[in-house]
């Protein structure tokens, strides 16, 4: 008695309304990233058959996430092979689930995209190196297809830098 259980379900990569049905595997990391062990247990590389896994966990708080694994099915364009990381706190004899969600690559690439503007815009790294990023990352996108959901997204990712540049006049003016 005392150990808790963690429902792990990753999410599809194309339809992410359903639960995958590609093998993945998953990781158990304390808020430091640092891999679980205990008991003489790794809690990483953890086989989640059919995107689902079930986790017997001593009482914790834990980041959890996982990585497809290496018999990957077409179509894999989509894919950035790895989910975002879920946080789960757990208490003696309870059960809970985290639902991990597998973005695609398109998703992935319009954080890098929009993190590397906001950096050159701060000056924190230099801005001619964050354009040849850019140029790159947008060059390689064009080739990946893109999901009906990253179609979705699209306008709102368009929004986003006025969103932000609003926030940052707002503050500036309460001060």
């Amino acid at each position: 008695m005392g150990f808790a259980t963690l429902d792990v379900w990753i999410h599809d990569i194309q339809d992410p309304c359903r639960i995958s049905n590609q093998n993945w595997f998953v990781n158990v990391t304390d808020c430091s990233n640092r891999v679980v062990e205990w008991c003489g247990r790794r809690f990483a590389g953890i086989p989640a058959k059919c995107g689902h896994v079930e986790i017997v966990l001593p009482p914790g708080c834990y980041t959890v996430w996982g990585a497809v694994s290496v018999a990957i099915l077409p179509p894999f364009l989509y894919a950035n092979h790895i989910t975002h990381f879920g946080m789960v706190n757990l208490s003696c004899d309870q059960r809970a689930c985290v639902n991990l969600y597998a973005p695609t690559y398109h998703l992935c690439w319009r954080s890098i995209l929009f993190s590397t503007q906001l950096l050159a815009q701060q000056k924190a790294i230099p801005r001619e190196k964050a354009q040849r990023l850019i140029e790159a990352l947008n060059a390689v996108a064009e080739h990946i297809p893109k999901t009906g959901g990253d179609a979705e997204l699209d306008p709102l990712f368009a929004e986003l830098p006025k969103m932000i540049e609003g926030k940052v006049e707002d503050e500036k003016q309460s001060k």
